[in-house]
């Protein structure tokens, strides 16, 4: 974060600034909510030392702005049957970073179902939660998954664990009707939502978490 203050300083002298420097945009983009708001504070609190009122009133809204359009978000809904919501999953487990918790009914779709593993195999912090009875389906890559040492945790009920949700790095949210098995993309019509609104990953991290502690683990 202070490389990116240093570097906004840079224009001090000019309030009507494009950022254009491609490490400092990235890194704007890596921020999440809370890192953003933080960013705003410091800068704001650097403005105060400005002289010129004028000066560094034009300086913030420049820094604002350019946070603002190079800040990462993402408010896309899709559609199956087709291969569009399955492709945009496994971009998703691909770009994950730090964590990936799924909330999600069924998995027997090998292709997804690898890209979970190879998000663990590189280090992020899987955990899956999935329905008790599901794990047994024909296809179901359940076992295989908590064999390659993924958590995964389970209901105990006679009612179905029938969430398909998941949250990736604690800023991107997924959700709707879509199963994560070959029939939900060839045939099936379903729908997903993807988003980085704030609240909305907030309140789904906060479900996951307390079914995390309600569910027993496989």
């Amino acid at each position: 974060m202070k490389k990116i203050i240093d570097h906004f300083k840079l224009f001090i002298d000019d309030g009507e600034f494009e950022l254009k420097n491609a490490e400092i945009i990235a890194g704007i983009a890596a921020l999440n909510h809370h890192d953003r708001k933080e960013l705003r504070a410091r800068l704001l609190k650097d403005s105060l030392v400005i002289e010129d009122n004028h000066q560094s009133i034009t300086w913030l809204q420049g820094c604002f702005r350019n946070i603002d359009k190079h800040s990462f978000r993402i408010h896309q809904v899709l559609f199956s049957p087709g291969t569009e919501i399955r492709d945009a999953l496994k971009d998703l487990l691909k770009n994950a970073k730090k964590s990936v918790k799924l909330c999600v009914f069924s998995i027997t779709d090998d292709r997804l179902a690898n890209e979970i593993i190879d998000c663990h195999q590189r280090g992020v912090k899987v955990k899956i939660i999935t329905d008790d009875q599901k794990i047994f389906d024909k296809g179901s890559d359940i076992q295989t998954l908590r064999s390659k040492g993924v958590d995964v945790k389970i209901d105990h009920s006679e009612y179905h664990m029938h969430n398909k949700f998941g949250v990736i790095d604690n800023r991107i949210v997924f959700t709707g009707s879509f199963n994560w098995t070959y029939t939900a993309s060839k045939h099936n019509q379903e729908n997903l939502l993807i988003t980085t609104n704030h609240s909305i990953v907030e309140q789904f991290t906060e479900e996951f978490e307390r079914l995390w502690q309600e569910m027993y683990k496989l």
